[in-house]
């Protein structure tokens, strides 16, 4: 759906990015694109006026260039990137994955090479936690915890730091019992080396914040004919709301067909009335057991506000591969 939506935009003229999170790289798959690299792919649709680029999102590979440009002196670069609190902290800490995605948004949007960039985030229930990553990194490098972990033999704090010093070696003492020595030692190292780009980084986390709640950014829920996944969407609609985001489509995915017009429904004269009775039987309850999902449908609906637009989709066949497959797609939008 984020690739469709990102060629529908190009049809339309726009110079658009398409930009994911997921590892499993099913962005690249639906474009029928070897995206092996972090790098803008030019997508090579024809007879559009606008122009479609894509990229998977390497997040250690942001997390160290914003390390690079911002720390600026090469020892600090060299000492973080050696350590290794930092090279857990930019692959599996929570929060750090989603914070590069949205760096790497904000940079795209800064840039100005395009109208439109396309961010596809994880499922509904990763959704939240996704969104409000900046906030939790920014919070971890507040001053307050760096100066708390700055080494206890740092005088130039005055008074007042040896004070905290004192408390602090209490701390990493009973820590170091737990953990080893070496470990309070990274620990110290992490954040006395991370001090040099926390103002940049919580200024980033701001900008993110702002470009996520600003007039330009409008978000797109993608569902399913299903109770639980309307609920589901439901529940990051008010979650969207609550945070300050704004719900600009809601996407009904594998939709069910609509139904045949009644005076299609005449039996054809070359066929067998008893069998063709039993096919529109059978087409009848078919009918009437899909119009019960359509109730949670208009249930769903209903509960929106009026300027969300709601499309269907329906169920294809077959999966939905490349760019002609893409470009159907994105004409049903």
């Amino acid at each position: 759906m984020a690739s469709a939506i990102a060629v529908r935009a190009t049809q339309l003229g726009r110079r658009t990015l398409v930009l994911t999170v997921d590892p499993a790289k099913r962005l690249a798959t639906a474009l029928g694109l070897e995206l092996g690299s972090d790098q803008d792919h030019r997508v090579p649709l024809t007879n559009v006026s606008g122009e479609l680029s894509a990229a998977v999102i390497d997040s250690k590979k942001v997390f160290d260039g914003f390390i690079a440009k911002h720390a600026q002196q090469a020892d600090v670069v060299a000492r973080i990137m050696k350590n290794r609190l930092y090279q857990q902290m930019s692959t599996t800490l929570s929060g750090s994955q989603e914070f590069t995605a949205l760096e790497r948004l904000l940079q795209a949007t800064e840039s100005g090479k395009y109208d439109l960039v396309v961010l596809d985030t994880p499922p509904t229930k990763h959704a939240v936690d996704f969104l409000t990553a900046p906030q939790r990194i920014n919070s971890l490098f507040q001053d307050s915890i760096t100066r708390w972990f700055m080494s206890p033999n740092d005088s130039s704090t005055g008074f007042f730091g040896k004070i905290v010093g004192r408390g602090t070696r209490v701390a990493l003492k009973s820590l170091e019992t737990l953990t080893g020595a070496q470990f309070i030692e990274e620990l110290i190292d992490f954040f006395a080396a991370v001090r040099s780009v926390q103002s940049v980084l919580r200024e980033r986390s701001e900008r993110v914040h702002q470009l996520m709640t600003g007039p330009q950014t409008g978000f797109v829920v993608v569902t399913s004919f299903d109770a639980a996944k309307l609920m589901e969407a439901k529940y990051l609609q008010g979650e969207l709301d609550r945070l300050g985001y704004r719900l600009q489509g809601a996407i009904i995915n594998r939709a069910f067909p609509e139904g045949v017009p009644d005076h299609l429904l005449e039996a054809p004269d070359n066929v067998d009335p008893q069998v063709y009775g039993k096919v529109l039987d059978f087409y009848k309850q078919f009918k009437e057991y899909h119009s019960v999902r359509y109730n949670l449908y208009e249930e769903f609906s209903k509960g929106l506000p009026s300027s969300v637009k709601v499309v269907r989709v329906p169920e294809y066949q077959r999966d939905v591969y490349g760019l002609s497959d893409l470009e159907n797609l994105a004409n049903i939008l």
